[in-house]
């Protein structure tokens, strides 16, 4: 038996280089890594993902929201400090009140004079109550809004990352 040397390629060695030469172009053309999501909230994470004008909203809906929040606290704080000074500026009246001299003009006149100026401190509470309470369920709204539309939401984070840059 006799080995001869063909210069004519096998069918093996053929298929090999076209296997081989397939391989290489195929990882030249291999699909770029999956982008990496986000999930806006607290939520589940679902739904479609968000685009990027849809992000931008949201995005800024959430500013908005913590921009009221804080305006809230710090109204409803404002209102509780001046819940406690009327209800000191009550107290103090109720004890002066028992223990005046009734036929002192000059102090009954006084008493009578910071009764209605307590009054008229009641009436401006009350009369910021009714803006309050409105304020607060706008920021509810706002927050069952977002949580609608936004919340559990997917978005991809080069989208994010590109809002936050100004893009």
């Amino acid at each position: 038996m006799s080995f001869v040397h063909s210069r004519t390629p096998s069918t093996s060695r053929l298929l090999l280089l076209a296997a081989g030469l397939l391989l290489a172009t195929t990882s030249l053309h291999a699909a770029p890594p999956k982008a990496r999501e986000g999930t806006l909230g607290g939520g589940k994470a679902g739904g479609p993902i968000l685009s990027m004008a849809q992000l931008r909203a949201c995005m800024a809906q959430d500013t908005r929201i913590q921009t009221q929040n804080e305006e809230a606290a710090r109204l409803k704080q404002q209102m509780t400090n001046d819940r406690e000074e009327i209800d000191r500026g009550a107290a103090a009246l109720k004890a002066d009140l028992a223990s005046i001299d009734r036929s002192n003009k000059e102090a009954v006149e006084a008493l009578v004079a910071r009764a209605q100026a307590h009054d008229k401190s009641i009436e401006s509470y009350q009369a910021r109550v009714e803006p309050f309470n409105a304020h607060v369920q706008a920021v509810d709204a706002e927050r069952a809004a977002y949580a609608k539309a936004c919340q559990g939401r997917r978005y991809l984070e080069d989208d994010y990352k590109d809002i936050k840059a100004g893009k």
